[in-house]
Parts: C-alpha cells; structure tokens; sequence
C-alpha cells in the first residue's frame, strides 16, 4: 500500500450520482420464481444477449455423467438459487453460489487460506482515513464483449445501495463514488471502515449498458458477467447449466461445463454420487462419510467452514424479554448435540464466535446446561408454565438440521416450552430473516471468513427482528472505526460477551463442511469470495 495523499477530485455524493440511477434502474424485490411448467421447459433458455449458439448451449437435455475430467462437472448441491441476478431477490448462499461462477467481484478471500485477491480490481490503496483508490483491471471484457470499465462499477454499486437490495449492509459506511478515468475509482467513507475489502467480496459487478438495455427481468433470464462461466439454460428444480468463458480474463477454465442440481434429499445426493450420476455432492450425510471414502468415491472435508445461527425474534413477546432468551440457552445441550447428533463434527461456539473468527474468546464460555435455571428465569419472566413458539428450520441444507431442531424442540418441553417445527425453504427463511418477519427462532448461517464485518453487518447491525439496543450497535461501530488489528479484537471480544449475556441468538455451534467427489475428479474444496460458504467447483487458476 502506498503512502496516503491528501489531494482528492471532488465526491460524486452517492445522493447526486446514484440515487438517480437506482430509481431508473433498481428492480421491485422479486417474488419467490414459480415452478417450472409441466413437461420440464427451461424457465430461461439462456444463452446471453449478443452471443451465438454453442455446441454446448445445444446440449442442454438433462444432464448425465459423461464426459468426466476437464469435460464436464455436475454437482449436486442441497438448494438451487433463488435469482442469478446480484441486484434482485436474497443474498442467500444459494444465489451467491451461482453468481460466483457467472460474474467477478473487485476483491476476493480465495482457498483454505482465505488469501486476499484482486479480481477486477488490480491494486488499491488508502488515500486517507475516509477514501480509497482502486486502479481496475484493463481488458477484461463481459461475456458479451462490452468491456469493462468504472462506469460498470459505479452502476453496480448504485444497485447495491438501494433500500431494496438484500446487499445494501455490504455498502453501509461508504458515502459516495467517484470515477477518476476509466479505470481508476474511489470510494469515500464516513469513516475508517476496516471491513470494506470483504464487503466488496459480496458484490458481483454487472454490465450497465447490457443490464440497461435488456432491463431487470430480462436480464435475470439471461444474465452476463465477467466471470469464468456463462449461463446456458436454468431450469427451475432441474439444473443450471453453465459453459467456460473462453475469453475469461485469467485463462480457460476447467472443466468445460458445469452443471449445478439441486438435490434436497442428503441420501439421493449421495445415491446419485455412487452412480455415477454426479461427480461432486455437497453436504453428504454424516452417517454415510464412512462409506463414501473408497469404491471411486472421496469425502473432501473443510474444518469449522459454517458458523451456525439461531436468532430469536426480540421484538415481540416472549422473547422481547431477556431472562427468556437466557432460559432457553439454559434449556440445551448442546454438549450432548455437538457429540451425539453431529458425531463431533463441527465445535461449540462462544458468544457468536468460533475458534476461526477474530473476536473469538477462549474464557468465555458456552452457556452451561442447566433445566432448573432455565425454569426460574422463565417462572422470573412471567412464563412458570412456558409458552408455545415456533423454530423454523431447514431440511437437509445443513448437517443434521432438522434432527438438531427436534433435539432442541425435545429439550425445550422439558422446561415447558413447546416448539412447532417449521421446516422451511432456505431462501424463504433468509427473506424472512433479513425483513424481520419471522416468528419465534429462525435458523440461518454464514461461511468463517478473515473478516467478520460482512456477517456483522448482515446479522447483528440495526436487524430486522431485533429490538433497538443502542449498546450493541455502539460496539459494532466501535469495531469498524478500530483499524489496528489487536485493539480491534478486543472490541470485538467484548460483542461477543454482550450478545452472549444479552441472549440474541440460541448458541450452539459452528459446524464443518463436508464434500465428497467421484476418485477421478481432480477438485479439492477452494472458497471464493469473503467466506467458507462461498465454494467454486472449478479448477483454480493460482494450481
């Protein structure tokens, strides 16, 4: 980094540039898509706008397991994407996944090591306390041969901050954008803002004349990015098909093709594994890692890859109250679940953290279980009989969730509150989540990262769902004003205490990540983008 100056070219205040932009461009939150027509039709057959077919793109009938190797890759994974376009529906893991595949972000954390990458940005620097420069990448060209440019930048971004989009806590602190050439912009701050390089992670940068001439909804049918793949057909339900860019920036990507299905159920993930059907699963159940180590299959583990939240609603009764929150910590085991239900794989947290996460704090330690103290707080609170509530859980997106929900619903009885199971789509619970309109406990999740600000900010800051508590948002402001790293962590050691004391979430545990793969794929686990979540299932370019 070089040594800060003071000269700065006058601010296009986001207020001037961007808010013109977003009321002409920004798309409406989009409903969830409906399902695919009778007969299996594509809900967008989907070769970009300005390219010609392909021998791959006419390929597009139901995958198969042909053509291994450098060919051909189909994965199985435990969800499909709500929206391939950045700028509409949630920033679920799901869509995120999908998108880094189709599309580059300034920045990213890449491989186990969460190295810090420049994608479309080539350099950067900090110009002083409240602005940055970034020098962009000359020559790369979107998929459909526009090239890139700042002005690709400043639209993306204008999306980003509006109200609507799910990505707008990624933007939260920078106050306008100026372009300085084509290739050279900077972003100003209200402040130093040590989490902005894994903010910039989340945000795929999009193509403003294509995006504008083909308008949101077209767009979202048949998106271009700058990234290793382009989208050939997405069939709701079936598949996402995607072909390697050939003019990609850092080279031929491998495999050739790419095949994303979602397949909910754990055992058909690995069924179809076996047979040959797909040659890379996500998520395969515990019970079955054994089985899957030989016989031309391979599990590729990723340690304590998945911090594991379950956030209660604190805006309306019962748990507004503190001492009910505190109960229901006091009410699990979660001991007993991390060694009985998830067979040791994954650890306990403490507070919000993990042992990976800066702010994490050996001395503080998970809530003890103790039935008798859950029972007085909650006779303290008002509740000497409990209550009812609802806990909506995934089915299948993650190890053993849905029996981790029923050990906890069977565990809270015992102090007398009873919990209705609501098994619920992933991108319907992160909706819910982020609008703050779920009821009771929610369940959600976020990949360890280098950097916590991009969680902080989506999971903990001025929430949806949380009532106002001024001291937390103080001491989450108090980390992003903090740049030294160590005085840094301690102020987000002291996060952790207060959310462990005041209760805002059930603690439980971080959970690792499993993968398994057909013996002669040569793919191991890489990360992309600011988290462990964010996985690619194509070769490296730094191997």
């Amino acid at each position: 980094m070089h040594r800060p100056t003071r000269h700065l070219a006058r601010a296009l205040a986001w207020s001037v540039a961007c808010v013109a932009l977003v009321a002409a461009c920004a798309p409406p939150q989009q409903p969830q898509p409906a399902a695919p027509p009778a007969g299996g039709q594509s809900a967008s057959a989907a070769q970009p706008a300005g390219q010609g077919t392909t021998p791959a793109a006419s390929q597009a009938g139901a995958p198969t397991a042909q053509g291994s190797g450098s060919d051909e890759w189909v994965v199985a994974i435990s969800e499909e994407a709500a929206s391939i376009d950045p700028a509409v529906g949630p920033a679920a893991a799901a869509s995120t996944l999908a998108q880094l595949h189709i599309y580059d972000t300034l920045v990213a954390y890449q491989g186990p090591s969460m190295k810090l990458t420049g994608l479309l940005a080539e350099s950067w620097r900090l110009v002083d306390d409240n602005t940055w420069e970034f020098k962009l990448r000359q020559g790369v060209k979107f998929q459909n041969g526009d090239p890139f440019t700042a002005e690709d930048v400043r639209y993306s971004f204008g999306l980003y901050k509006d109200e609507k989009s799910s990505r707008r806590h990624n933007l939260e602190g920078v106050t306008g954008l100026e372009v300085l050439d084509p290739y050279t912009i900077r972003l100003n701050t209200s402040g130093p803002n040590p989490g902005l390089l894994a903010n910039l992670a989340s945000l795929p940068i999009m193509p403003k004349n294509a995006r504008e001439q083909a308008g949101p909804d077209a767009f979202g049918e048949h998106p271009i990015g700058s990234g290793p793949y382009r989208v050939v057909e997405f069939v709701r339900g079936q598949r996402l098909v995607l072909e390697a860019y050939p003019d990609y920036w850092r080279g031929q990507p491998k495999p050739d093709r790419l095949i994303l299905r979602p397949i909910t159920d754990p055992s058909t993930r690995v069924a179809e594994l076996k047979s040959g059907g797909v040659q890379i699963i996500a998520e395969p159940p515990i019970a079955q890692l054994k089985d899957l180590q030989g016989g031309g299959t391979e599990v590729m583990p990723l340690k304590g890859a998945r911090l594991m939240m379950m956030p209660f609603n604190s805006t309306t009764k019962p748990f507004d109250d503190v001492r009910v929150r505190q109960a229901v910590n006091y009410a699990v085991d979660r001991q007993a679940i991390l060694n009985n239900v998830l067979e040791g794989h994954g650890e306990l947290l403490h507070g919000p953290w993990a042992s990976a996460w800066m702010g994490y704090d050996p001395d503080l330690q998970p809530y003890p279980y103790d039935p008798q103290k859950a029972k007085q707080l909650l006779a303290d609170a008002g509740y000497p009989n409990g209550f009812e509530t609802t806990f909506n859980i995934t089915n299948g997106a993650f190890l053993k969730d849905r029996e981790i929900g029923e050990v906890v619903a069977s565990q809270l009885a015992q102090v007398g509150i009873k919990v209705q199971l609501v098994p619920t789509e992933r991108a319907k619970l992160q909706e819910d989540w982020l609008n703050g309109t779920f009821r009771g406990i929610t369940s959600t999740a976020w990949g360890t990262t280098a950097e916590p600000d991009a969680m902080i900010a989506w999971a903990l800051y001025k929430r949806k769902g949380f009532k106002p508590d001024p001291q937390l948002d103080d001491l989450i402001d108090q980390s992003r004003r903090t740049v030294d790293t160590a005085e840094r962590t301690k102020v987000l050691k002291q996060l952790g205490h207060y959310l462990q004391d005041q209760a805002y979430w059930l603690f439980i545990h971080a959970q690792d990540e499993f993968y398994a793969k057909r013996a002669d794929i040569p793919w191991t686990p890489y990360p992309n983008g600011q988290s462990f979540a964010n996985m690619q299932y194509y070769m490296p370019f730094d191997h």
